[in-house]
């Protein structure tokens, strides 16, 4: 998937150089999405953290050196970005940056009554994406993907034996996302959008007492915004 996705956002990237270059275009029909712009974008996150144990030490009297759990909470941003365009197709790229509060912390369910727990916070992430749609006059449904980066603190506390026993990793990370939208321009300088990322950061690790625990976190993103173009 990741070697797929590299190798569209190259395609689209060399597309629009070429274009940039005064390559020969199709003259678009209807509303021309071509320029540059920028926007603000609201929304809400889902994430998913696994706990791994790299150490074989046992989360559960099962054996089990895995643990998983769900945080989610409210997101908002800026972008902007760049478009070209050949006829209805519609090319670009785009960088976006949003705080967020995706986060949870919960106890460690496999093992009752113990005093054991999880937690995880996304406060901010950015992505830089290649975008490709279809125009249809001034509606522009889209997919697109690229590299994702933020910062996330994650930890698996223990204090059944030592009070404040934990492993903590607190990294900016990168990683990859993918996803869709749509757009449609309300005037010719201000549009709306509606768009899904999933967003895969790379995992972090903490450890405590010669333990190692690796954290990945995942977020499905869901995102509304307004645009003005130039």
């Amino acid at each position: 998937m990741k070697s797929v996705l590299w190798a569209a956002t190259a395609l689209v990237m060399s597309i629009g150089a070429a274009n940039a270059a005064d390559a020969v275009s199709v003259p678009p029909a209807g509303f021309v999405w071509t320029g540059g712009y920028v926007g603000v974008h609201l929304g809400y996150g889902a994430g998913r953290t696994t706990v791994t144990e790299l150490d074989d030490y046992s989360f559960s009297e099962f054996g089990d050196t895995q643990f998983k759990f769900n945080s989610n909470g409210f997101l908002g941003g800026v972008h902007a970005g760049y478009n070209w365009q050949s006829g209805q197709l519609v090319y670009g790229l785009e960088l976006d940056i949003t705080g967020a509060d995706i986060s949870n912390t919960v106890a460690n369910s496999m093992i009752p009554g113990a005093n054991e727990s999880f937690s995880t916070r996304i406060d901010w992430f950015g992505t830089a994406r290649a975008r490709l749609g279809y125009s249809v006059d001034r509606f522009l449904p889209y997919v697109t993907g690229g590299v994702a980066f933020g910062h996330i603190k994650s930890s698996y506390d223990d204090n059944d034996f030592v009070p404040g026993n934990h492993a903590v990793a607190d990294d900016v990370v990168a990683g990859w996302t993918i996803g869709a939208g749509a757009q449609y321009a309300l005037t010719d300088n201000w549009s709306l959008r509606a768009e899904y990322l999933y967003v895969d950061l790379k995992d972090s690790q903490g450890s405590f007492d010669g333990f190692r625990y690796d954290f990945d976190n995942n977020v499905h993103v869901v995102r509304l915004g307004a645009s003005y173009k130039f």
